[in-house]
């Protein structure tokens, strides 16, 4: 997996860095190497964020009496693209597997991405169609599938695609393909 490693002390970091290193993740942060926490400041491209990362680990001591930190701003870009936020504690790794939470964390995004594009798509349903909306993603590809309950035609179908597509774009304004296919249930 992609990782974009997340920490206000560089310490928490490095313990978790050599673990996730160990298990064969890609690992990267956002520091500039100058002490600042921001890669992509003075070069957009350089932002962790500009190529895809699978999940962002926030190594944060569970109880640790320190404020949040500018340090760990990486964790809210993440939130902005739409990448799943996970929190370890250095000191007491958690029993769950990584994969486990990072798809945790996927599902739940892929469910706000479900839920934007049904209340767009409800307004222009036919009186009697149901609608259910099924969301997929692959780094920056996002693909919906939009099961209708009755029938539509072609001129409602292309219109419920230019909704759906538009409520992905309303809940993620990074995502690069936006993939929407309509279909009817066999009645």
């Amino acid at each position: 997996m992609r990782i974009l490693l997340v920490a206000s002390r560089p310490h928490d970091a490095s313990a978790i860095e050599a673990t996730l290193l160990d298990e064969g993740h890609t690992v990267t942060t956002c520091t500039d190497g100058r002490g600042g926490p921001c890669r992509g400041l003075h070069d957009f491209d350089e932002c962790p964020l500009e190529a895809s990362v699978d999940v962002a680990v926030v190594a944060r001591a569970v109880g640790a009496d320190d404020e949040r930190s500018l340090a760990e701003m990486g964790a809210v870009c993440a939130v902005r693209h739409r990448v799943g936020v996970i929190e370890l504690d250095p000191h007491h790794p958690s029993d769950r597997s990584l994969y486990d939470m990072a798809d945790e964390a996927e599902r739940a995004q892929c469910e706000l991405y479900e839920s934007t594009v049904a209340a767009m798509i409800e307004p222009i349903l036919p009186a009697g169609v149901g609608a259910t909306a099924n969301v997929a993603r692959l780094d920056r590809d996002v693909r919906v599938s939009v099961l209708l309950s009755g029938y539509t035609d072609a001129l409602q179908n292309a219109a419920i695609a230019d909704r759906a597509r538009a409520g992905v774009r309303r809940h993620d304004r990074f995502a690069r393909v936006i993939d929407v296919t309509v279909v009817q249930s066999a009645c």
